[in-house]
């Protein structure tokens, strides 16, 4: 039988036993329940994220010359309270950081926890001071967004913002493409704060996607200074040259004033930042008529043979629409080399309102060309219910209609392209960083408006219109080229004319039978002479040269060199 002393000290011991299991059981319910939120962040902050830079991708031109990319830099920080021997340190920063040894003293004998030393350095710097190992130096890999040809191109590619992000231009149309994607690292700290080795991750950032555009960097040198001097001489407001190969819709040089530099954006009224290319509508003026011209023989509304008279205007409903000068008897040839307005109305009465619109609207009028760019407008072609009794004489001569100089250039390419309307092209395919093609944007055939017999006939005469009618300022010793001219006025207070304001243009192709170069010129509001034929024109002659001796195109049409 069990001694009265044995039972004793077995229930003693079962209670502590007992006691034991409820005081660890307790410290489990405080640890995993009444504390869990204290400890669970006690254990998050000995884990640290160290955000890895991810570059933007590239922007490359057609031949490959980098119009934007993304360089590393430093920047080097201090904690003043840190340097014990802020001379030494000085005299030892100042070198390197290209900063004055007296002026980086004061700094870090500043009474502060943080100072800025300096900024944009070349990430190399950053092998020197690490080798340093100098206490209270830090610094902080940066990325910043540099375009190699600045100013060149600018409305073209826009800039990035203090967030990374594109703001404007290709920039922004593309930004989740260039951005990237960025990387981390992750590790845990012990007790006292220390990196724990084997708890490293490595997650490595993606750079962006890079952007191949169908801009050529030479010829846009050309386009922009030609662009500058024909602001300079004619004190236009506002001014664009756009440059394409009409066979395949690419865009090859935008020049659009007022313009800006990207590198320096924030230097600029933002109003500068805008591509008039695409956000800029006018009336088009007489470049409008080989369209209307097109569309009246694809429609058999007025035939080769036809002829008109011209005897200085005509009436349309109660309204006298004067032309520059009695031209008498024309034949279609004739309405183009003398921009007759009088022969081009006849033609459309002929055709009528309603086909009129139908062709215009597949010419593109009214509607966006698709141009990988920011703030396109869509500009004006009212449906024919909505015409007034005027507006059969006013549209066929570029009136009562607005588009913008990118729809025009692509409009008129069409009878370049053998009556093929080309949708315009600026970005040819983004590559990942093994050169992989991850998209691609081939040449768009939008729609076949007229037929290539029309389209050569209207081409042929258009060459006439720069041989010897109003753009034999355009020509160019020895080459073929087809044009029109064009000079639109511009609506002011009321829905009136503006006295004296005019926006003048130039269209022209080359070189002919085969064209594979379209270039349009429009200028805002030039003073003093304001016909295209006489200020435009010249400037497409300015153009056409540079871009016929940069490609090496012989005067019989035959290319030494090709796209």
């Amino acid at each position: 039988m069990l001694s009265q002393k044995f039972v004793a000290r077995a229930v003693f011991l079962g209670f502590l036993f007992l006691a034991t299991l409820g005081i660890i059981g307790f410290r489990l319910f405080s640890l995993q329940v009444l504390n869990h939120g204290f400890y669970r962040n006690e254990v998050a902050g000995r884990f640290t994220l160290d955000e890895l830079l991810a570059l933007r991708g590239d922007i490359v031109d057609r031949n490959g010359e980098i119009l934007a990319r993304d360089v590393e830099t430093l920047t080097v920080c201090a904690c003043p309270r840190l340097i014990r021997d802020p001379d030494l340190v000085a005299v030892q920063l100042a070198p390197l950081l290209s900063v004055d040894a007296e002026e980086l003293r004061k700094r870090l004998t500043l009474d502060a926890s943080f100072v800025v030393l300096q900024t944009r350095l070349p990430a190399v710097l950053g092998d020197a001071l690490r080798k340093m190992r100098i206490d209270g130096i830090y610094w902080v890999r940066e990325a910043q967004r540099f375009y190699p040809k600045a100013p060149l191109g600018s409305s073209i590619l826009g800039f990035v913002g203090k967030d990374r992000k594109g703001l404007e231009g290709l920039e922004y149309m593309f930004n989740d493409f260039l951005e990237g994607r960025s990387g981390y690292i992750t590790f845990e700290r012990d007790a006292l704060g220390q990196e724990i080795p084997t708890t490293v991750v490595i997650h490595p950032p993606e750079k962006g996607k890079n952007l191949h555009i169908t801009i050529d960097t030479t010829i846009q040198f050309f386009t922009e200074e030609a662009l500058n001097r024909a602001i300079e001489r004619t004190k236009a407001k506002r001014g664009v040259i756009i440059v394409n190969d009409p066979k395949t819709g690419d865009i090859l040089a935008i020049a659009s004033y007022p313009s800006f530099n990207n590198q320096f954006f924030e230097d600029f009224p933002p109003e500068s930042w805008r591509n008039h290319a695409v956000h800029m509508v006018m009336e088009p003026g007489s470049t409008v008529k080989p369209l209307v011209l097109a569309a009246a023989l694809e429609e058999k509304a007025v035939s080769l043979g036809d002829t008109l008279y011209c005897p200085g205007g005509i009436r349309v409903h109660n309204h006298w629409v004067r032309c520059i000068k009695t031209h008498g008897q024309e034949s279609l040839e004739d309405v183009l080399i003398n921009s007759c307005n009088t022969g081009i109305i006849s033609i459309a009465q002929k055709l009528g309102k309603e086909r009129l619109y139908k062709y215009l609207k597949d010419f593109g009028f009214g509607e966006k060309t698709g141009l990988s760019l920011p703030g396109e407008e869509k500009g004006l072609l009212r449906r024919p219910e909505r015409w007034s009794l005027l507006s059969i004489g006013a549209v066929p001569i570029g009136q009562e209609i607005m588009v913008t100089p990118m729809q025009l250039l692509s409009a008129l390419s069409s009878i370049a392209n053998k009556g093929v309307l080309m949708q315009p092209r600026l970005v040819k395919e983004i590559t990942d960083g093994y050169g992989n093609v991850v998209h691609e944007f081939p040449p768009h055939p939008v729609r076949r408006v007229v037929s290539e017999k029309t389209a050569n006939l209207v081409l042929s005469m258009m060459e006439k219109v720069v041989e010897k009618g109003t753009g034999k300022k355009a020509q160019v010793r020895g080459y073929r080229i087809a044009g029109k001219t064009g000079t639109g006025q511009k609506a002011g207070p009321g829905g009136k004319y503006a006295p004296g304001a005019y926006y003048s243009s130039f269209v022209g192709f080359f070189p002919l039978p085969e064209p594979r170069f379209g270039v349009l010129v429009v200028l805002d509001e030039p003073e003093g002479e304001y016909y295209g034929g006489d200020i435009a024109a010249p400037v497409f002659q300015e153009v056409a040269e540079n871009i016929l001796r940069y490609r090496g195109v012989i005067s019989e049409g035959s290319e030494v060199e090709t796209f």
